[in-house]
């Protein structure tokens, strides 16, 4: 199994601007549209082309930023051949492709929201690092 590239077609980032302060409650969720067959021009190899959704929702009303593209995935043809009747069949995937999928929808998803949130002045949807100082390190000496 290989993902050979993840590309983006649609970044759509939402603030309103009336909703009131208070605690924040972050919603990310991700989810597959579509998937289809495709052949690689370059070396003639079949693969899928898996569309995905990502979806950050900051409640209570505060915003929403929306992700959208493609993970692009090279196999044998026999098994994309498999996996495509079976999607086409019930929606689903196996389970060890689905997990590698959604991580990488996940992993483009979160960087882009990262990127955006700032734009539209909402919070990360991930918690960023902090350095801090620890007790007595911390304070001045007078």
């Amino acid at each position: 199994m290989t993902i050979v590239k993840i590309a983006l077609h649609k970044v759509n980032a939402e603030r309103d601007l009336d909703a009131k302060g208070g605690q924040i409650k972050i919603n990310n969720n991700v989810s597959l549209k579509n998937v289809e067959e495709m052949a690689f021009a370059a070396d003639g190899r079949k693969g899928l082309k898996f569309t995905f959704a990502f979806t950050c929702n900051y409640e209570p009303d505060l915003g929403k930023i929306d992700v959208e593209g493609q993970v692009f995935y090279v196999e044998k043809d026999k098994k994309i051949e498999q996996i495509k009747q079976g999607w086409d069949k019930t929606k689903k995937i196996p389970l060890e492709i689905m997990e590698q999928i959604i991580n990488a929808a996940l992993h483009k998803g979160n960087i882009q929201a990262i990127k955006i949130s700032e734009d539209v002045s909402l919070p990360s949807p991930l918690p960023l690092p902090k350095v801090r100082s620890s007790g007595e390190e911390g304070k001045k000496e007078n």
